[in-house]
């Protein structure tokens, strides 16, 4: 071989190295998390406001930092900080149990994990006894009645009752800091689904904004004591005293803006609970936020409307049109009535063996105005079928997760329901709610 053909040889393989190690580098960088979560930071600053102290933590199996880790492992495995208690909420610790299940007090290296639902929702004071503070990592929806925030705020309560801090990593909204609407909850209708008068169904905030306007409320915390779904829950009352000279740290995330989705984050997303499996469950679950109570609260001899979850696939969801209308005619009432303009964020087809499916795609959940869908899907039920249920229990779980008295009284006296009109004052509803919560905002 002659020396230039060696020197040509040996430049491409120089030149092919170079480039393999330029795309690796890339391909690195891209994986990288443009967000770095609570937990990162708190990593980062060497974990400096639990040294030495005894702590607790609520969390889940989607309390991990952007490497995947559980953050109560990490917490268990770092020197000078003394775990001393789990708290698990609805779910459990793993995120196996269905919603209705009780699951029982266990440990884990000899640290006890207590279940903070139904009664224990407030967990017992003899649970805390000798905590200095509770840490809490958990990710909610920014859907109110995706509770896992409602735990966080009855674990305030009974930390700021025994003089002990609350330390909130903060997480993501996976819907965005600018989806605010939806339905107001009034007084009456607080409960562990939503214990907060005021808050609108899409809240907008991050668990750590949730937390400190919770903190902040002029007239404290008062939730209902009810049963509901043979499920028996803690009532809350949490004067505004107890609020004000509790302790709560926010540990805020670095990189996230209030305009990103989950998937702009780089962040992966964890099962958070046994429906929401992947991210386009997220989206299809906020999407049809209101419409899962028709196929509860409307029925005659059958189902006017049944619903066939589809949350652990990427598969469209599927609504059974029964014997009052036809899947066609859906689609058309939506079309015509509800949406009109607002379609770019998701597609509806007919579907089905016998074209007796509505199949829901949605392709932008920032292009749909929130419960609108949910919205129209009560109002057509109303028109054919009207609100029926000899069962109280049912009537409640709806007014529980609905909370808006204006509507439930339409639905209860088979009035029909103007849609823009909910649309209008729900829309005026939130805007007063982002004036409300400015001051607690912690991202542009």
């Amino acid at each position: 071989m002659k020396i230039t053909q060696l020197i040509t040889l040996i430049l491409w393989v120089v030149i092919g190295y170079v480039t393999v190690m330029l795309v690796k580098s890339h391909q690195s960088v891209q994986l990288i998390p443009k967000v770095k979560v609570g937990i990162d930071v708190l990593k980062e600053r060497g974990f400096n406001i639990l040294q030495n102290k005894s702590i607790g933590i609520l969390t889940n199996q989607a309390g991990v930092d952007s490497k995947g880790e559980l953050t109560w492992s990490t917490l268990k495995n770092t020197p000078n900080i003394h775990l001393k208690a789990i708290f698990a909420p609805v779910h459990g610790l793993e995120g196996k149990f269905m919603s209705l299940e009780t699951f029982y007090n266990d440990e884990i290296d000899d640290i006890p994990v207590y279940s903070v639902f139904a009664s224990n929702s407030r967990p017992k004071d003899e649970w805390l006894r000798g905590l200095d503070a509770v840490v809490v990592d958990l990710q909610g929806l920014g859907i109110r009645y995706y509770n896992y925030w409602a735990f966080m705020i009855y674990m305030m309560a009974a930390c700021f009752e025994n003089g002990i801090e609350v330390i909130v990593l903060d997480r993501p909204n996976p819907l965005g800091g600018h989806c605010v609407g939806g339905p107001i909850m009034d007084p009456e209708n607080t409960s562990v689904w939503g214990p907060i008068p005021g808050l609108p169904l899409f809240h907008g905030l991050t668990i750590g904004e949730l937390a400190s306007y919770c903190k902040n409320l002029p007239d404290g915390i008062s939730a209902n004591k009810l049963t509901e779904t043979g499920v028996p829950h803690s009532g809350l009352k949490v004067s505004p005293e107890t609020l004000a000279k509790g302790k709560l740290t926010v540990i805020p995330m670095e990189g996230w803006k209030r305009s990103m989705l989950w998937q702009d984050t780089g962040l992966e997303w964890v099962e958070t609970s046994p429906y929401i499996a992947n991210l386009y469950s997220v989206y299809e679950y906020a999407f049809t936020a209101l419409s899962s109570f028709v196929s509860l609260s409307y029925y005659d001899t059958c189902s006017f409307l049944k619903f066939e979850p589809s949350w652990e696939t990427r598969r469209p969801l599927k609504i059974f049109s029964s014997r009052y209308i036809t899947a066609a005619a859906i689609i058309r009432y939506l079309d015509n009535e509800i949406f009109k303009k607002e379609k770019q964020g998701f597609s509806l087809s007919v579907t089905g063996q016998y074209h007796n499916f509505v199949g829901i795609t949605v392709k932008d959940i920032r292009k749909v105005s929130p419960c609108l869908f949910g919205l129209g899907m009560l109002a057509l039920s109303q028109k054919y079928a009207h609100f029926y249920s000899d069962n109280d229990e049912n009537i409640r779980l709806v007014a529980t997760h609905i909370g808006d008295n204006e509507l439930l009284h339409k639905l209860k006296k088979a009035e029909r329901i103007n849609v823009s009109y909910f649309k209008d004052k729900w829309a005026n509803e939130a805007l007063q709610f982002s004036k409300k919560v400015k001051p607690y905002l912690l991202y542009e």
